[in-house]
């Protein structure tokens, strides 16, 4: 039996499968850091948890969690707007049709 890696989402704290959350990553820049979404999971670097919803990726903001887990100063405008962007996209992805990385129709 394989088991799941776990991973805590930093919104809601909750810990479950990494399968069923998106990771972030840091991106270097000054004065502000930007934060953007690892959607293949494989950017170098730290990283960081949440589910894919508005809900908890706002609760991290809020919480400050993103400055915490990445050890420094993070603009949350940008990091929802990064999230906004990604939810758009998938809905995108779903109005064509498309479900997979490949494009092709399921």
């Amino acid at each position: 039996m394989k088991l799941h890696q776990q991973r805590t989402c930093i919104g809601c704290r909750t810990v479950t499968s990494k399968n069923e959350l998106i990771r972030w990553v840091l991106k270097e820049g000054a004065p502000l850091r930007a934060v953007s979404l690892d959607q293949q999971g494989s950017a170098s670097g730290r990283g960081t948890w949440t589910h894919g919803t508005q809900k908890c990726v706002q609760q991290a903001v809020q919480r400050r969690a993103f400055a915490r887990a990445f050890r420094s100063a993070v603009d949350g405008s940008q990091v929802l707007q990064e999230f906004t962007a990604y939810e758009d996209q998938l809905a995108g992805n779903q109005l064509s049709g498309k479900h997979d990385e490949s494009g092709s129709e399921i």
